[in-house]
């Protein structure tokens, strides 16, 4: 309905006029898809496994912004009747709709027809993230349906329908780290393996070990350098004999030697070594209006410890971040001493210690028995295998959960790189789990990662 008339003259309209009921307005202004009702059902692109182009429309129901027609509120209004934005909301019955009373007052893309469920404030709309309680956010116990699911602080979850096993599909792993759509907004654009495509060292899983299993949700992420198997998935798989997948690959973001100190103060120009064994999941999200960071948790096993400390054969995982901020990709997963998470990392904490002599002045005491490991095969020392010479009997090593932190632009685009590879050699296999992606409120100048 355009507006053509002033709000004195609505207030006064004839007597024919006020028969109009406040149900025939409602039909009217969401009555079906042809005047900004409920449009098609469709997804372009915009989902982790459709492989296809992307859509225009920030909706996944494919609808489209309702037209600007001169006004500062999209409606040819005048600033005084809330153009202010959304301290000004002035909500009247018929200023700043779309001609079918669908409104934007907060001009935040999202009108009340397409499922904008407070529409003066922008912050607050399908494309925004809610969370629960537990996630620790401020989003999560603000008493606000902030992604307007219709739901108070609850948290999206989307692996409840994936199977056990070497998944083929890239956006399988995305859901399985709990990176998830919203109901009507797409937050996973793309997901893609990225370099070589083995299905061996990747797995969507349920557990690993006995002692690791996801932090919310069914399953988790498992990627390796090997096969990507427990000893429950596979009783006689040993790590430490190492699968070589006979794959190379160009290292992603090799450091100099003087970047890539090692804990005895040696370095390695990474980019003269071989990279083998790559496996990369690569996602590309939609950061939610709200959000001014992500967190995801993680944790590290490597078979090239604690024999290979200090001596070159860095299995590595990377987690790479490419943002507004970060131009190129960017690492953002460390420990505490600035290292890259590989063999020579201080998480380590479930292995054998190294003492003073045994690699070239390493010294690293681990609080946690290998047993910890157990039913992972990282716990296995070399039994079955010939190498079993000098600290090639004392097992592997193994961090517990941790947690990385990093900074996003709210509605920015970016890709977040998972990443493992064996450094030196294709045997001794490395593995790592991720699990409980989520966005959180928080706006951080760098990133970080702890425990």
């Amino acid at each position: 309905m355009k507006r053509n008339e002033t709000k004195g003259a609505r207030r006064d309209r004839s007597a024919t006029k006020g028969l109009w009921s406040v149900a025939a307005l409602l039909v009217i202004a969401c009555g079906d898809s042809t005047n900004g009702g409920t449009g098609s059902d469709f997804d372009s692109g915009g989902g982790p496994d459709s492989g296809g182009t992307d859509s225009t429309s920030p909706f996944k129901d494919g609808s489209i912004t309702p037209p600007n027609d001169g006004g500062p509120n999209n409606d040819g209004g005048s600033a005084g009747e809330g153009g202010g934005g959304d301290a000004a909301f002035n909500f009247d019955g018929f200023s700043k709709g779309d001609g079918n009373l669908c409104f934007d007052d907060d001009n935040d893309g999202w009108t009340t027809c397409n499922g904008d469920c407070n529409d003066h404030d922008s912050l607050i709309n399908p494309c925004a993230f809610d969370t629960d309680k537990a996630s620790g956010d401020p989003v999560g116990i603000d008493g606000v349906d902030n992604d307007c699911d219709g739901t108070v602080d609850n948290r999206i979850l989307c692996d409840s329908k994936l199977s056990s096993g070497h998944s083929t599909t890239p956006g399988d792993y995305a859901s399985a780290a709990d990176v998830c759509d919203n109901q009507k907004c797409t937050v996973v654009k793309k997901a893609v393996f990225y370099g070589p495509n083995n299905s061996l060292p990747k797995r969507i899983t349920k557990h690993m070990g006995s002692g690791f299993t996801p932090h919310v949700g069914t399953y988790m992420a498992f990627l390796s350098t090997g096969i990507a198997d427990d000893l429950t998935d596979n009783a006689n798989y040993r790590p430490g004999d190492g699968t070589d997948l006979f794959n190379s690959f160009k290292h992603p973001d090799p450091l100099t030697a003087m970047q890539n100190k090692n804990p005895c103060g040696q370095g390695q120009d990474e980019s003269l070594v071989n990279i083998h064994d790559y496996t990369e999941v690569r996602l590309t999200l939609v950061v939610p209006i709200n959000a001014g960071s992500f967190t995801f948790d993680f944790n590290f096993f490597s078979m090239e410890y604690p024999a290979y400390a200090c001596r070159g054969y860095n299995d590595t995982f990377l987690a790479m971040l490419t943002s507004n901020k970060y131009k190129s990709p960017f690492q953002i997963a460390f420990d505490p001493n600035g290292g890259r998470i590989n063999v020579n990392n201080s998480f380590f904490i479930a292995c054998n210690d190294v003492v003073n002599g045994d690699n070239l002045g390493y010294t690293h005491m681990c609080t946690q028995p290998l047993s910890t490991l157990n039913g992972t095969g990282y716990e296995i020392k070399y039994g079955q295998t010939s190498l079993t010479v000098g600290n090639l009997n004392k097992g592997s090593g193994g961090t517990n959960w941790l947690k990385t932190t990093a900074p996003v632009d709210p509605g920015e685009t970016v890709t977040v790189s998972f990443i493992i590879f064996d450094e030196g050699d294709g045997i001794l296999d490395s593995a790592v789990n991720v699990d409980n992606f989520r966005w959180g409120s928080a706006s951080i100048g760098s990133p970080v990662t702890g425990r």
